[in-house]
């Protein structure tokens, strides 16, 4: 339809279009004159999700803001919050609301009252609304008075910092416990340790740095015998081997032969024997110096047998002597082999025990750390959420407004009227123009 047209179907159908008009104008102001009268204060919060947490243990992720601003909506329009305000403000014995006997007459005195006051005070009073890619939340109330109105929305606003805080430090507290349950646990078997490892340690006379001092003399003095033992079987190896020597050599031994009494015996048993063959050519085997002599010679070979034996003698105890300290070289070194075993088996099970108390120190240590942290969160009364503005009464009202709602229905109406003039038009055509015979009727004008 051209502008043309419908410039011609205005003039015609004007009556339908003013009629439409004036019926929405008269529907717009019996509604209004009907509607009650509310004001709608608003206050307006920031909600910091960056420091959602502000002793800093836990900060809420870019892409998770706007699930927590979601969170924080539904928080503020949660029974829990609103019960908190009913029972601050106490609007549910408001005498101008009457909400009990309201309640009553809808539910014939059913179910719960609060809960009933809630949704109502949610679906048709609250109004809270999240801003776009912001912190920044607005909470509106509606009541017949603007006083009230902006008392109430201030109270949700106070609802809503003291239940986040709440929901927020409740957990905390409940972790408070079971960590001061789980210390007290941990301080207990820490102490157990360090008593086991004491007590271990009193008993064997391991007592700290003590013990690795014990452990290297003993283990010194085990190095010491080891190298004795070496020793001595040295000394024993050689004296046994010139005992088998000296009693192979007999008097010929290098011991024997060494030896200054063996010496002189075998000088002065020449002497004698050479005497007593000089003196055999002379004299006669009976003479008496001739029986002298030869007593003298066999005393002399007596001696120098006696002494030999001695000698040889001496060597065979040289090497038991020697065997002798071997056995208890080798008897102390064995003693001291086992006693460094023993040393080290027990610092060993120290080592065992003394871990035992790391481990347990460090699972307390760590803890104690978020013992002290859960323990602050528990105490904690710091907010993430800012007050950016505090509802004051309002000076209009939100519904009833004759000038604002005449105004709408008037542009409502206007462009109904046309929409019902075109429409009427549509139905029922007419020729208003030469050029209608061609457009409407599909034939030639003659």
């Amino acid at each position: 339809m051209t502008p043309a047209r419908l410039l011609l179907v205005l003039k015609t159908r004007w009556v339908t279009a003013v009629a439409v008009l004036a019926a929405v104008l008269a529907l717009t102001a019996g509604v209004t004159a009907l509607q009650p009268r509310l004001y709608t204060a608003t206050a307006v919060v920031m909600v910091d999700y960056q420091s959602a947490d502000p002793l800093g243990s836990a900060q809420v992720q870019p892409q998770l803001a706007t699930g927590y601003l979601a969170a924080q909506v539904d928080i503020l329009q949660s029974e829990r919050l609103i019960r908190r305000v009913i029972e601050a403000t106490g609007v549910a014995d408001d005498p101008a609301e009457r909400f009990r006997e309201r309640w009553q007459a809808e539910t014939r005195g059913e179910g719960d009252f609060l809960t009933w006051l809630s949704d109502r005070l949610r679906k048709q009073h609250l109004d809270v609304r999240p801003g776009k890619e912001s912190g920044v939340i607005s909470i509106s109330y509606s009541a017949s008075d603007r006083e009230k109105a902006a008392t109430l929305a201030n109270a949700f606003v106070k609802a809503y910092i003291d239940t986040a805080l709440q929901l927020r430090v409740e957990p905390a507290r409940r972790n408070s416990s079971f960590f001061d349950e789980r210390t007290r646990q941990l301080r207990d078997k820490l102490e157990a340790a360090q008593a086991r490892l004491s007590e271990y340690q009193r008993a064997n006379g391991l007592l700290a740095v003590a013990s690795d001092e014990r452990m290297d003399i003993e283990s010194a003095r085990l190095n010491e015998l080891s190298t004795q033992l070496v020793q001595m079987q040295a000394l024993a190896g050689e004296s046994g081997s010139r005992q088998t020597q000296v009693r192979a050599a007999g008097d010929r031994a290098p011991e024997v032969l060494a030896s200054p009494i063996v010496a002189g015996l075998t000088a002065e048993l020449s002497r004698q024997e050479a005497r007593l063959s000089e003196m055999a050519t002379r004299l006669g085997d009976q003479h008496p110096s001739i029986v002298e002599l030869r007593a003298n010679v066999s005393q002399l070979r007596s001696q120098i047998a006696s002494e030999t034996r001695r000698v040889t003698a001496s060597v065979g105890v040289n090497d038991a002597v020697n065997q002798s300290r071997i056995a208890q070289t080798r008897a102390a070194l064995e003693a001291q082999r086992a006693k460094v075993l023993q040393i080290r088996s027990q610092r060993d099970e120290a080592l065992v025990l003394q871990r035992e108390v790391q481990h347990a120190q460090a699972a307390y240590d760590a803890l104690s750390t978020r013992t002290a942290q859960a323990s602050l969160e528990s105490q904690s009364n710091l907010s993430n959420i800012n007050l950016l503005k505090s509802a004051t009464p309002p000076a209009l009202a939100s519904t009833g407004r004759f000038g604002a709602n005449l105004t709408i229905a008037a542009v409502l109406g206007l462009l109904l009227g046309i929409a019902a003039a075109v429409f009427q038009e549509l139905r029922n055509p007419r020729l208003r123009h030469a050029d209608d015979v061609g457009d409407l009727l599909a034939l030639p004008l003659l």
